[in-house]
């Protein structure tokens, strides 16, 4: 299993994506909401509601307690959180970071087994990356599960992706 993916071919930049990161990544998605076609306009309201009235609930439990929050608490807390769960990340980003040309078509997935699978440019845009199960890495067949975007694979991701190369 590769501990990293490329994204290679008719793009600006070859890059290479490292999941075992992305836990610490605002961007990332709990596999339960991945497939909610409002999720993405959900999730910048939430975060947005929730960065508010985290600060308010800290106030209000700072004067009930006695106890000011310190960094190092919330900080402990954030990472107790971020390592429970099932997490993707959207593929979107990173084929926008790569810069692909404008007469791509498709991204072909090179599997370790030498299997290709072909994806539509759309579909690669919608795909969603698991990363991360029962807040762990992806080892079996990893470092990654690519889903579509619709969920129409969900009892099949493709697995054991090697590279990405858009053609």
């Amino acid at each position: 299993m590769a501990d990293v993916i490329v994204i290679k071919g008719k793009v600006r930049y070859t890059i290479t994506l490292d999941p075992t990161v992305w836990i610490f990544d605002d961007r990332k998605v709990p596999m339960a909401q991945a497939f909610d076609p409002a999720r993405e306009t959900e999730e910048k309201a939430a975060r947005r509601d929730a960065e508010a009235l985290t600060a308010a609930e800290r106030w209000v439990a700072a004067l009930r307690d006695g106890a000011v929050p310190t960094a190092k608490s919330e900080a402990l807390h954030a990472a107790k959180q971020a390592l429970e769960g099932d997490w993707g990340m959207p593929l979107a980003p990173f084929l926008q970071n790569a810069g692909p040309d404008p007469d791509a078509t498709a991204v072909i997935c090179h599997l370790e087994n030498g299997e290709r699978v072909a994806l539509s440019m759309e579909e690669a845009k919608g795909a969603i990356l698991q990363f991360a199960k029962d807040g762990k890495p992806i080892r079996d067949e990893g470092p990654v599960h690519l889903y579509y975007g619709d969920g129409r694979n969900r009892d099949n991701p493709i697995k054991g992706i090697a590279v990405m190369e858009v053609v």
